[in-house]
Formats: C-alpha cells, structure tokens, sequence
C-alpha cells in the first residue's frame, strides 16, 4: 500500500510542477503578446505616434512639408524589425525561468517551488539588452538611414541636416529613456504576478499534500 501512496504522491509533485511550467508560460505569454506589443504594435502604435508626432512637429518648426505615406512607411519598416525582440524574450525567459524551477528538489513534505525576486535579475537583464539593442539598431538601420526619403529634393539641405539632428536627439534621448522605462515597468509587474502565483500554488499543493487521505494513508 505504501508503494502505491509513493506513487500519488509523485503523480500529485509532477502535476504541481507541471502547473507552475505552465504558469511561467502564460505569464510571459502575457507579457509578451500584450504588454510589450502594447508598446509596439498597431493599434494603439503609442511609441510609433510619438515618433510620428515629433517628426510632424520639427517639419512644422522649420517649414518643411514632408511625404506622411513615406513616414508611415519608415515607421513600419521600424515597427515590424522591433517585433522581432517578441520571440526572443519569450524564449530565454520561459527557458531561463523553466530551469530555476527544475533544479529544485523536494525534499521534505514542507518544500514547495519558488520564485525570489534575485531570479528574475540576471534574466531581466539580458533581455532589456535584447531590447535596447533592437531600439538602437532599428533607430540607425531603419530611421536614421532611411529619413532623407522622407523629404522633397527640393529642401535646403541645412534645413533637413536640422530636423535630422533633433530628431536622432529625440530618439535616442527621451524616446529610448521612456520606451525602456515602460518596458522595465511591465516586465517588474509580471514578475511580481508570476512570484504570488507561484507561491499560491505551493501553498494549494501543500494543502492538498497535509489534507488528501489517499495521500497521508490515513485509513
């Protein structure tokens, strides 16, 4: 008889383990799919307005007329390359968080899985490199390089080296500081998300564990 309550006690640890896997899936799935392409993504295109308003606005300022189909072009060449940062977090976080779980052992009726905060750090950090990287190269690859198609032949050149000048300020000053800041923000958000519904879990296994009868051979 103890051999088979071995056996529902490791059934009821991989289903447990099994939940939380699937967790950390959904978890960055939500980040992912809807929190970092909240940022990026049309609709609602809100660092893309940004950028498309600051440009409208220094064509203002210098009496520049500027094609708006060939900005909304460039703007989603820009979009489209920053999309791609998408599949490489999901990647490295579920990768990364799926291992810290796996290499825990329960060993006592009292261990359960856990997240603590210092797990997410070194995470964290690769992929807010991973996304600085895409911002800075997207910014020299696609806009910077691409913005004299933008303008008319006809533009004084000083004029246009003007509003390219303050525009590359704005983009790789303000621009980046406030895209990584929202970036950090959803990321911290889901982790915290991820870290108490961890905890909820084990505090569901471990009650299921002290209470089951089938478990405990209590008869």
């Amino acid at each position: 008889m103890s051999d088979e309550i071995e056996k529902f006690r490791k059934q009821h640890e991989d289903s447990y383990q099994m939940a939380i896997l699937d967790n950390i899936r959904n978890n960055t799935d939500v980040l992912v799919n809807q929190d970092i392409m909240s940022l990026l993504k049309k609709p609602p295109l809100d660092s893309m307005d940004l950028l498309r308003t600051k440009f409208l606005d220094l064509a203002k300022k210098n009496h520049v007329i500027i094609d708006i189909d060939k900005l909304g072009d460039l703007l989603v060449q820009y979009r489209n390359y920053l999309l791609k940062i998408c599949e490489e977090v999901q990647k490295i976080r579920i990768g990364e968080l799926t291992s810290v779980i796996k290499k825990q052992t329960l060993i006592k009726d009292t261990d359960v899985y856990k997240f603590n905060k210092k797990d997410f750090v070194t995470i964290n950090k690769k992929i807010k490199k991973i996304f600085k990287d895409y911002l800075l190269e997207g910014c020299n690859s696609i806009l910077l390089k691409k913005v004299d198609g933008i303008f008319s032949d006809s533009i004084d050149d000083s004029i246009k080296n003007t509003i390219i000048n303050d525009f590359t300020k704005y983009l790789k000053g303000n621009y980046q500081k406030q895209l990584l800041e929202n970036f950090d923000i959803k990321i911290l958000v889901k982790d915290t998300t991820l870290i108490n519904s961890v905890k909820e879990q084990g505090e569901r296994y471990m009650f299921t564990l002290s209470h089951s009868r089938l478990l405990n051979d209590l008869e």
